[in-house]
């Protein structure tokens, strides 16, 4: 375990530029997120859930991370809101019945992807979807280089390909979809030296992934 992805400073910048995509990734589901129980995948320092709070009055929302500094910080900026974080690598015991669950650009860093499918499937209520936003993946050549230079200081898995990671969601019995994350104008700030690199990340190699736990009638026998 790690006391923060990167650092605090860092983390929370990380967490304030994603914002955008957050929303995007809103705007494309196709489920009412009031009165759910949501869980996050790599919440790191808990943003994502007080959007949702925020905006879309989930009932309740659960988040996990590695990173327990991050995890401790998610747990003082939640304030009273109805959200609860756990360190943790997988699923922890005993979450489970959720209707919804996102990750965003969590993927990549998991190493053992069937054992992470197998769990997500587990937690899930029938019916229920898991959102997964992925951009670093073998057919993102703007991150290749990036992946390369920085997988052993982050502990990252080599790349996978999009194909395997639908097949391992598959293999644990969810049904799966996907499309391009489309998030339109992107913040420049940071990014204009290959600026044109980073609106073909996001706009060509940037993708939301559907699993979605078939209903009891719905599953093959």
């Amino acid at each position: 375990m790690t006391g923060y992805w990167q650092s605090a400073d860092e983390d929370e910048a990380m967490q304030n530029e994603h914002v955008f995509v957050w929303d995007t990734m809103l705007d494309s589901v196709d489920t009412d997120l009031a009165a759910k129980r949501v869980l996050d995948i790599g919440c790191n320092r808990g943003g994502f859930l007080r959007l949702l709070c925020d905006r879309t009055e989930i009932a309740e929302g659960f988040g996990y991370d590695p990173a327990s500094e991050a995890v401790a910080d998610a747990r003082r900026l939640a304030g009273e809101r109805p959200l609860h974080f756990e360190t943790a690598a997988t699923v922890p015991a005993g979450w489970d019945g959720f209707d919804v669950a996102f990750s965003h650009e969590a993927l990549y860093l998991i190493h053992d992807i069937p054992t992470h499918a197998s769990d997500v499937f587990r937690a899930l209520a029938p019916g229920a979807s898991y959102y997964a936003v992925m951009g670093v993946h073998t057919g993102s050549p703007v991150l290749s280089d990036w992946h390369a230079a920085h997988s052993a200081e982050l502990n990252m898995p080599p790349l996978n390909d999009i194909d395997d990671v639908v097949a391992s969601f598959e293999s644990a019995g969810f049904t799966a979809a996907a499309s391009r994350l489309k998030v339109g104008f992107i913040p420049a700030t940071g990014h204009t030296p290959r600026l044109l690199d980073w609106l073909e990340y996001y706009n060509e190699t940037k993708l939301l992934l559907r699993f979605t736990r078939p209903l009891p009638s719905m599953q093959p026998h």
